[in-house]
Order: C-alpha cells, then sequence, then structure tokens
C-alpha cells in the first residue's frame, strides 16, 4: 500500500484525473449558480393525449359511467391543462354542463373525424372541433379550446455564459496544473542546486531536509544525494587529513637532514662539495612540495568569511610584479604592466596572492630569454557584476593543445623533463585554481597568437577605486 501511495507515477496518474474532475465540477457549479445546462426551470410541460383520444374518452365514460363521470373527467381535463371542453350529443346538447344549464347548437358535420380549426372566441385561442363515436353507436361532437401557448425560450447558450465556463475551466485547470508542476519540478530544482554548490566546493551541503516529509521518488533521489555527498566529502577530508599529517612529519626529518647537511660540509672536501649541492638543491624541492601541499590542502578546507578581507587587487598585483621582476633580472628576462586598472576584491589576501605569483612566476621561468612577461590588471562589467581580469602572458614555447585541460590539476606536468630543470612540482597551478574558485572567479590557459601562454584569472570585484599610481613596465636589464 505504501508502495503505490509513494509513487510519483501515482500522484500523476490521479492528479490529472482529480483535475478533470474538478473541471467538470466547476462548470456543473457555474450552471447551477446560473441556472443553464441542466438546471434550467424552464422545463416543457409533461405531453397531454391529443384531442381526439381525449374525445374517444369522453365518450366511452359517458355511455359506460353516465354524466356525472362524464363531468368529473371534463373537469379533470381542464385542471391539466385550461382547455375548455364542450361535448355534444347529435341533438347538439352539452353532456359535459348540468342538465338545464347549456343552449342546443348545431352538431358538428358528420364524418369529421380529423377535426377541423374552429374560429377562436378569444385572442390566443385555438379551438377544435372532433366527432367521435361511442361504444354503443351513438355520435358525439368534442369541441375543445386550447389556451395560447408562450412562445419557447431561446435555449442556445449566450456569449456570456461561454465566457464564463471557458474563464472557469482555464482558471481552475491552470492553477491545479502548476501547483503539480511546483510539486513535481521543485526538488529536482532544489538538487540540480546542491549538486553545482557540491561542485564549487561546499561538500557541507545537503537536500533531504529541506524537502519535508515527502517519500516519493524525489525524496528517496534527494537522500540518496545526500549519502554521495557525504561519502565523498568523508574520503576527501580522510585525503586531505592524511596529506597535512604526512607533510607535517615530513618538516621534521626534513629539517634533521638540512641540519647534518651543513655538518657534512665542514668536513667534506671540494669533490664532495658538489654531490652535497645536489642533496641540498633536491632538499629545497623538498621543502618547496611540502609548501605546496600544505597550501594546497588549506585552499581546498575552503575560506570563512572572517578570513576575508578588502583587498586592492591593483596594488597587489603591482607588488607581485615587482618580487618576480627581481627575480627576472638574475635569468635575463624583463617583465612589463600594459594596463593596471583600479579594482578591489573581497578575499583571503594571502591566499590571492599565492595564486597569482605562481602564474607570474612560471611565466617569468618559461619566457624567452631576453623577452618580457606581460602583465595586465582591467575591469570588465557582466551581466552578474564586474570583474577583474588579471591577464599574464609570457613569450615562451607555449604548451601542446591536448595538455591545456589539464594545467591546474595537481601533479600534473607537460613535460617531466623540462619541470625538473625548472624545479616545477606540479601543485603551483592547482593551488591557483583552487584558490580562484573558492573566491568565485575562473582561471584559463591558452597558447597566445605568435607563441607564448596566456593566463588570465577573473575575480569578482566590488565597487571601489583605487589609485594606479602610474602605469610603468618593470623590466630587467636584459629586458
Amino acid at each position: 500500500m505504501n508502495k503505490f501511495r509513494n509513487s510519483l507515477f501515482i500522484k500523476i496518474c490521479l492528479s490529472f484525473w482529480v483535475t478533470t474532475v474538478i473541471m467538470v465540477g466547476a462548470v456543473l457549479a457555474v450552471d447551477w449558480l446560473t441556472g443553464s445546462g441542466p438546471f434550467r426551470k424552464d422545463h416543457p410541460p409533461m405531453p397531454i393525449p391529443p384531442p381526439a383520444v381525449q374525445g374517444q374518452a369522453l365518450a366511452w365514460i359517458y355511455e359506460r359511467e353516465g354524466p356525472a363521470a362524464l363531468r368529473d373527467f371534463s373537469r379533470r381535463l381542464r385542471e391539466l391543462n385550461g382547455a375548455r371542453i364542450e361535448f355534444l350529443d347529435e341533438r347538439g346538447q352539452n353532456l359535459v354542463e348540468r342538465e338545464g344549464t347549456s343552449e342546443a347548437r348545431p352538431a358538428a358535420p358528420p364524418g369529421t373525424a380529423a377535426g377541423r380549426e374552429a374560429p377562436a372566441p378569444s385572442a390566443g385561442e385555438r379551438r377544435e372541433a372532433f366527432t367521435v363515436k361511442g361504444p354503443g353507436g351513438g355520435t358525439y361532437t368534442m369541441i375543445s379550446g386550447m389556451p395560447g401557448l408562450p412562445r419557447p425560450p431561446d435555449r442556445s447558450p449566450s456569449w456570456r455564459d461561454i465566457t464564463v465556463r471557458l474563464l472557469v475551466v482555464f482558471t481552475v485547470s491552470g492553477l491545479i496544473c502548476y501547483l503539480l508542476a511546483r510539486y513535481l519540478t521543485v526538488p529536482i530544482l532544489r538538487i540540480g542546486a546542491a549538486a553545482r554548490e557540491f561542485a564549487a566546493g561546499n561538500l557541507a551541503v545537503r537536500v533531504a531536509p529541506t524537502l519535508g516529509k515527502r517519500s516519493d521518488e524525489t525524496s528517496r533521489l534527494a537522500r540518496d544525494f545526500d549519502l554521495m555527498a557525504e561519502r565523498i566529502a568523508s574520503l576527501l577530508n580522510s585525503q586531505r587529513t592524511l596529506l597535512r599529517d604526512i607533510s607535517h612529519e615530513l618538516r621534521s626529518p626534513l629539517a634533521r637532514l638540512n641540519l647534518a647537511l651543513e655538518l657534512c660540509r665542514e668536513k667534506a672536501d671540494r669533490e664532495a662539495g658538489k654531490w652535497l649541492d645536489r642533496i641540498e638543491l633536491e632538499s629545497g624541492r623538498l621543502n618547496e612540495m611540502i609548501g605546496h601541499i600544505l597550501t594546497l590542502n588549506q585552499a581546498e578546507s575552503g575560506i570563512s568569511e572572517t578570513d576575508k578581507t578588502d583587498i586592492d587587487l591593483t596594488q597587489m598585483v603591482r607588488e607581485i610584479a615587482a618580487d618576480a621582476a627581481f627575480e627576472a633580472e638574475g635569468l635575463n628576462r624583463g617583465l612589463k604592466m600594459t594596463a593596471m586598472e583600479p579594482c578591489f576584491v573581497n578575499g583571503h589576501g594571502s591566499l590571492l596572492r599565492r595564486a597569482i605569483d605562481n602564474v607570474v612566476r612560471n611565466a617569468v621561468r618559461y619566457t624567452k630569454e631576453g623577452s618580457d612577461v606581460e602583465i595586465a590588471l582591467r575591469r570588465t562589467r557582466t551581466p552578474s557584476g564586474p570583474n577583474g581580469v588579471i591577464a599574464i602572458r609570457d613569450h615562451g614555447r607555449g604548451v601542446p593543445e591536448a595538455a591545456l585541460p589539464h594545467l591546474f590539476q595537481p601533479f600534473y606536468r607537460v613535460g617531466d623533463g623540462r619541470e625538473r630543470e625548472t624545479g616545477g612540482t606540479g601543485l603551483g597551478l592547482a593551488i591557483t585554481e583552487t584558490a580562484v574558485r573558492l573566491h568565485g572567479g575562473t582561471v584559463w590557459a591558452a597558447n597566445a597568437p605568435g607563441g607564448g601562454l596566456l593566463v588570465e584569472i577573473s575575480l569578482p570585484a566590488g565597487e571601489g577605486s583605487a589609485d594606479p599610481g602610474g602605469l610603468r613596465a618593470v623590466d630587467a636589464p636584459g629586458g
């Protein structure tokens, strides 16, 4: 029983059936209120036997039951249809009147069986005369005076009645269909919204509590979604906890390794020094990777509202560019800011700085010697509001088209040899993507026309303004 009661299919079928019943009931209610249709009160009167049959009956009653029965039957006919009846014998005597109260009149011509129309003595009255024979062989004439009948009413429905009926049908059916559609689609829309929010990083979103006590297919789908979300959130939290714990545990032996390395340097000769330098380099890379893992783990854990502040994005980009220009100077490369429009954003300052800095340092690392990395900050307006767009372009070899969709995945490397030469860990762009996404923004990469890689970071911007402080190029001597 519960299976059928909680079935969405049964609910849809019953809803359409109830809709039909209610629509019919609404139309009948309008007919009842307006006195039309089956509730019309001006029904035609009951059918009355034709005058010829009445005359035959009068002759039979007179010969078999007598004048008193004849007068009683005539009186009842008059009460029934309002007809004034005269029943004459062969002498012209009116037999329905008491003896001595009627005058003799000529009888109807013999053989008038089909009846004939007599002159009407009063306006609107129709008189007919019939000659009938009684069972005993007597000949009688019946004269019937029928009152004029009123003109039958026009039974065709008026435009007003038709309009009222259609209006009621459309209103009732439209309201029920709206409620039915809302009942069926609201849970599905909530599940879709929760799925998008879950994909955006809110692992705590749940659907079933918002649906109340529903127990049909959509509520079961919502509970299955919540179970899936809870399982995925548990796995991700376990993964983050594991990465955090491992990273912290690696820091201690790495610190002891660096201390032992310094002690070895004091007693090692020149030949062993180059191997100690290599150990120190790999130890530094391992320490950098641990730092990136911790940063990525922190970013994926989300940002609380208390950690967000208003940030002058123009000033932040300018500071990052100045630091990167110092690094580019040692690599015989330069850095140029081509546009710097005032822009403010609300977010986590250190996390945003790390996200932008990773892209800029990657560009400095991969651009050709003697070329410039170009940075531009522009304020744009979209239907959802103003955005701050940071464009960073290098003039290096670019990236294979097949690798572009994977650039922001953790530990993804376009080429192991090149990454190891430049010291990349495969986590910098993953940190950028996570941080930008948590701030409600987007990041994408494409090969620039003429060579090199173009990365654009778009962040929701506020309505404030900042002094750009003068657009300038920050070039290394070799730029």
